[in-house]
């Protein structure tokens, strides 16, 4: 079939309206794809900085609750007398309270001046320093039990945290005490202790 010019003619305008309309919707789908790109980047970035804000909550979170832990354990130790300068009465007073109480045989002791705690691993912070009183300590004991009673009684009685350093025991051969006679200690312990607090530091 043979298209005659007229007819041509005719077709000029629908064929460039035609053309138009493929141009229009290539740059169409262009358009779409390049905002459907920006579109998945922006969710990619949002999505990063809500686990990131996330995180950071979480992270806040647990460090309120280490402070808020750390707090209680603060006042608890400041309720009980460990925080401040040594108040070596109170430490006297204990010692004695303790052999009442068990009814132990004869403690020496003596007690250091103050200095800062030198374990390892433990810096001091400025704000509170940890600071230790070494007491040497010279039992006379019926059995092992007394020791123990004395470290755990000396431990709760809030004054210092009580850390033993070293403890020798040694045997007393006395012989079996006669009939009716008092019971005599057995054995004799020599313990270095070291009495921990907290004090307030100099940069505070």
């Amino acid at each position: 079939m043979r298209i005659a010019r007229t007819d041509l003619k005719q077709l000029r305008l629908p064929a460039v309206a035609a053309a138009l309309l493929v141009a229009l919707g290539a740059a169409a789908v262009g358009a779409s794809r390049n905002y459907l790109a920006q579109a998945e980047a922006t969710f990619t970035a949002s999505q990063a900085q809500r686990v990131a804000a996330q995180t950071k909550m979480s992270k806040a979170s647990g460090e309120e609750r280490e402070i808020r832990d750390n707090l209680v354990f603060f006042r608890r130790m400041q309720d009980q007398g460990m925080i401040g300068s040594e108040n070596r009465l109170d430490w006297i007073d204990s010692i004695a309270r303790i052999k009442t109480a068990r009814r132990l045989f004869e403690i020496k002791y003596s007690i250091e001046a103050q200095r800062p705690l030198d374990y390892p691993g433990i810096t001091a912070t400025g704000a509170m320093d940890f600071v230790v009183s070494r007491m040497k300590l010279d039992m006379m004991l019926l059995h092992e039990e007394d020791l123990l009673n004395f470290l755990s009684d000396l431990q709760g009685a809030g004054n210092s945290l009580a850390s033993v350093r070293r403890c020798a025991m040694s045997r007393m051969d006395r012989g079996t005490p006669a009939a009716g006679q008092a019971l005599q200690p057995r054995l004799r312990a020599e313990c270095v202790i070291d009495l921990i607090n907290l004090k307030e530091g100099k940069s505070a």
